[in-house]
């Protein structure tokens, strides 16, 4: 589509945002009827008009549309606004935005209650023990950094630096722009996500680069793909919750805990939006952030992600450590026993004149 408002308003965006919001704003062109350079042209003329009805051209034609939307598709009230906010883009991204209120954006349709899936700590622990080493990883880097599946699916071997040098405990730095927004995510990789994704290289062959997750069945060893992870990721819920419970699960409530810790640990709402790569508003934007202030945030908000999944295998790593310790120290003991024991016996046998062996030998008989 070659249009230099269609350019102007997709310039900077995804590649993924940029296929979506072509393919959803052809329905508002279908449905308003106007060329996006009509379009443009229009609401430059309406701007400087003195009639109102001209004035809020657009914003009405918006709302018509929402109307719609919901008269003749079964699209549910979410993606209705979905669909909303890519004209809304359109116009604002041209420096035209719509007068809009927030009623402009609500579903008149009657919706039923919400059911959201509630994910705890314990359930996070109880998927993690049904998953193989990949799903592990996968999942505490879901869980424990808020990125999305997308980012997830083209995070890189390269993007963790050093990664089998890198100190057991230590959180991994890393801040990336959002495949959905191109907003930078500034967040970290829990030492618990590394350890299994360690595991994960190593049993790979310790590959220096290519895409951290990979698929293991379709297109086996290439990125895997963002259905593949959803896929995955539900197949643990099923496990975990049941067919019936796990139907409710969305791979984005992982990221909704990572939220929801950030807002446990009391983070300040600058740092709190940059470490879910949300838009900054209003003042928000002005604050500056650097490793440090993400490091001790996030380690604050780790308190309540933890699984102890590493600290589990330390622990245990610990006691074999101690186990052969000790094994050491007590054959070591034994070798000077030993030694001791045939000192003393040398030195007895001398003074006596024969040897102990002597005495417990069974004498000559002779015929």
């Amino acid at each position: 589509m070659k249009d230099k408002y269609v350019e102007t308003w997709l310039t900077g965006l995804s590649e993924r945002t940029k296929k979506h919001y072509l393919i959803e704003i052809e329905k508002w062109k279908n449905f308003i009827k106007m060329s996006f350079a009509e379009q443009i042209k229009k609401r430059l003329a309406d701007l400087t008009s003195q009639d109102l009805t001209e004035r809020l051209f657009f914003e009405n034609k918006f709302r018509e549309y929402k109307e719609n939307l919901e008269q003749t598709t079964k699209l549910s009230p979410l993606s209705i606004k979905t669909m909303l906010r890519t004209v809304a883009s359109f116009f604002s991204r041209n420096g035209l935005p719509l007068a809009l209120k927030r009623g402009d954006w609500e579903s008149t349709r009657e919706t039923s209650v919400i059911q959201r899936f509630k994910l705890s700590r314990e359930d996070v622990k109880k998927m993690y023990g049904h998953a193989n080493l990949r799903d592990r990883a996968m999942l505490l880097v879901l869980y424990q950094s808020g990125f999305s599946e997308v980012d997830v699916s083209n995070l890189k071997i390269e993007d963790v630096k050093g990664l089998h040098d890198l100190p057991e405990s230590e959180h991994y730095f890393i801040e990336k722009p959002r495949e959905k927004t191109n907003i930078i995510q500034a967040t970290c990789l829990s030492y618990e996500a590394l350890h299994d994704i360690r595991a994960m290289i190593e049993e790979r062959g310790k590959p220096e680069k290519g895409f951290l997750f990979v698929s293991q069945t379709k297109d086996k060893g290439e990125q895997i793909e963002t259905r593949r992870i959803n896929e995955a990721v539900k197949h643990l819920a099923e496990k975990t919750f049941g067919p019936e419970k796990a139907h409710l699960f969305k791979t984005k409530a992982l990221r909704s805990a990572y939220n929801s810790a950030l807002l446990r640990a009391d983070i300040k709402s600058e740092i709190k939006d940059v470490m879910m790569g949300h838009k900054r508003l209003g003042a928000r934007g002005a604050y500056a952030y650097d490793e440090t202030t993400i490091r001790e945030a996030y380690s604050k908000a780790f308190e309540h992600l933890t699984i102890n999944g590493v600290q589990t295998r330390e622990d245990i790593q610990k006691l074999n450590d101690k186990m052969e310790t000790v094994t050491t120290e007590l054959s070591k003991q034994l070798a000077d026993l030993k030694a001791q024991n045939e000192t003393l016996t040398r030195i007895l046998e001398k003074k006596l004149g024969f040897k102990l062996s002597e005495l417990y030998s069974e004498p000559d008989t002779k015929d």
